[in-house]
């Protein structure tokens, strides 16, 4: 079939979609797609210039695309991306379709693009990847991916599907043994912090999911942990240890809420970056964006300079105010994840005002389990005002009692935010930890003023 009438007919899918009120078009058009031409996003990749990126792993993918694709803009690419974060490969087909012609024509000189974990060997076979990045892996929704020596497993298959230089984590120890998938030595590159972010033992470090060595399954040796199983590493038996980063974080010279400022060596290279995303998990992906920048034959002023004007992803630390109050918008999606941002934005004050809403919708992940591993004993302060709301707001309710921290639950989310609002001064701060769907309802609340009408009095 001719790539124009393929295109025609998809197009034509996603305005109807719109019209028809079933979502913005971004993911149906490229059902209809595969369902036509199977390898159409192949096709259509190859016609961009400078080619393809791939970002991929559990916690960071969003933010990690968007600190490269500013890199790569400020470098004078025009960029095209999933923006809306649908990352399976019907998304990253639609994102593709939507930019093109109907001559299969792009505006933009390269595609970048942050790929669900499970996708990866789907997208990277027919993508073709000149670069992927992988940036953790963390058990993630185990009734979609399993455990992690199986995602592991999916993601080593993407990348040996490619010839394309890999940019690994050499931090965290199942990611950069995925070194053995890729198409040479030559062809990896560790990012990863050479010293501790913020002295002494935190809370959640005791959510660890991969502390065991890749090759023989002996229990690793850490001899500084990050957060997590994010560490310095090695197997008691040899046969296997953290490889010496080439993009590494030497020094941290500020850590707090408003960000980070760090040094970092990149090939013996090196330079200062003010980056005001909080938390050592943000700094992680600012690293891995260096990595990916640096291969592009991006200066380090260059990149040091877009990291210095970086903002949360929507729904990660994103600031909104409301009636004169400032909510953060922090996404919860696995045990590692809630700790780390409970951790940096709640656990060291007297008495936040905090809301969980969880929900068990297919993008969350219908396993709400893993809600039991999060430390919540050690990171939510005694004095804290807890909400709890969602599909399965009620086991955040059983979770948080056996923790010994008192919660109301309300069933409605509107209402849970009127709640949270009026229950906190003007002037001051609330927090909202919410699962995927849970934070673009409450987005989509906090957006359209109708919705809360009567929030405060």
């Amino acid at each position: 079939m001719a790539l124009w009438i393929t295109l025609g007919v998809t197009k034509a899918a996603a305005v109807l979609s719109r019209m028809l009120g079933r979502g913005a078009g971004q993911s149906f058009p490229g059902v209809v797609a595969e369902r036509m031409d199977p390898r159409l996003a192949g096709k259509l990749a190859a016609r961009l210039p400078h080619g393809v990126i791939l970002v991929t792993g559990t916690n960071g993918k969003t933010t990690s695309t968007m600190l490269i694709a500013a890199a790569l803009e400020a470098s004078g690419e025009r960029v095209l991306t999933n923006a809306t974060g649908s990352n399976l490969k019907r998304g990253i087909t639609a994102a593709l379709l939507s930019a093109s012609s109907l001559r299969g024509r792009f505006q933009e000189t390269i595609g970048l693009f942050e790929v669900d974990e499970a996708s990866l060997r789907l997208v990277a076979k027919d993508l073709d990847p000149t670069d992927i990045v992988v940036l953790n892996l963390f058990r993630d929704q185990l009734d979609r991916y399993g455990e992690l020596d199986t995602t592991a497993a999916l993601i080593g298959e993407g990348i040996a599907a490619t010839t394309a230089r890999v940019h690994l984590n050499a931090d965290d120890p199942l990611v950069a043994s995925l070194r053995r998938y890729a198409a040479g030595p030559e062809r990896v590159t560790y990012f990863g912090v050479e010293s501790d972010p913020v002295a002494g033992d935190t809370p959640g470090q005791g959510v660890a999911d991969s502390g065991r060595c890749p090759r023989c399954g002996s229990r690793l040796d850490f001899s500084q942990v990050f957060y997590g199983h994010i560490g310095h590493y090695r197997c008691p038996n040899g046969d296997f240890e953290r490889p010496r980063p080439t993009v590494a974080i030497t020094d941290v010279a500020t850590a707090d809420l408003t960000g980070t400022s760090f040094t970092v060596d990149v090939d013996g290279v090196v330079g200062e970056i003010t980056f005001p995303l909080a938390g050592t998990y943000n700094m992680y992906n600012a690293l891995a964006a260096v990595s990916a920048a640096h291969a592009r034959g991006i200066g380090q002023e260059t990149i040091a300079e877009s990291l210095k004007m970086s903002v949360p992803a929507f729904g990660r630390a994103e600031e909104l105010w409301f009636d004169g109050r400032r909510l953060y918008l922090l996404l919860a999606k696995n045990p590692v994840g809630l700790a780390r941002v409970l951790e940096t934005f709640v656990s060291p004050l007297e008495a936040p005002r905090i809301l969980f809403a969880v929900n068990d919708l297919y993008a969350d992940g219908r396993d709400v389990s893993w809600l039991w591993d999060v430390p919540m004993e050690a990171l939510v302060p005694p004095g804290a005002t807890v909400l709890t709301t969602g599909t399965r707001g009620a086991d955040m309710t059983l979770r948080l009692h056996y923790a010994g921290i008192r919660s109301a639950e309300v069933e409605d989310v509107g209402a849970a935010v009127r709640r949270l609002v009026q229950e906190t001064p003007v002037g001051e701060t609330a927090y909202v930890f919410p699962t995927y769907t849970a934070m673009l309802d409450i987005r989509e609340l906090l957006s359209g003023h109708s919705a809360l009408q009567g929030l405060t009095k």
